[in-house]
């Protein structure tokens, strides 16, 4: 099981290095021609605060997660290796994606983009909040599957065992 983590955290931050792209082009753009007014009586500067927040999720994401891949690619012996510190981060990230995505869901204008250009506002900010739920929704499958990791192939040293064993006898 712990196989498949390497690809599962290569999804993870795939996808928040999609909606760093986007919302960094959202931001820089609404910096520039000024903030929407979300629906329901939001403000632009409540719309502002839930972009910047998705912003530092996919920050969380991309960093931590090309970091853990290093971490697990590498084999490396020590706790920030360890699937208890990537289960740590992985409930942390969930939490963050939660969060993110249905305060963004509450701000987001319209739902349906009918008869909208391919390329129009109401689709990049509907791309962003289904990157944010792809997000959390890849967060919490590798979350469990690292629990199962933890239970089943970790029985020799737990949660402080590394994704890998590797045997140093040649």
């Amino acid at each position: 099981m712990a196989g498949y983590h390497p690809l599962l955290f290569i999804l993870i931050t795939a996808v928040g290095a999609a909606e760093l792209g986007l919302v960094a082009y959202l931001i820089h753009t609404f910096d520039r021609d000024g903030y929407p007014d979300g629906k329901g009586g939001y403000t632009s500067r409540d719309f502002k605060a839930r972009l910047d927040y998705i912003m530092f999720c996919a920050c969380w994401t991309v960093f931590f997660g090309l970091a853990y891949i290093a971490f697990m690619l590498a084999g490396a012996l020590f706790f920030l290796a360890s699937i208890a510190s990537s289960a740590l981060w992985l409930i942390m990230t969930v939490i963050f994606w939660a969060v993110g995505a249905e305060l963004f869901r509450q701000v987001r204008e319209g739902g349906d983009c009918d008869g909208t250009p391919a390329i129009s506002l109401c689709r990049e900010l509907q791309t962003v909040e289904a990157l944010a739920w792809t997000a959390l929704g890849l967060s919490a499958f590798t979350f469990i599957v690292s629990l199962f990791a933890i239970g089943s192939t970790r029985r020799k040293h737990g949660y402080r065992g590394t994704y890998y064993d590797y045997d140093y006898r040649y």
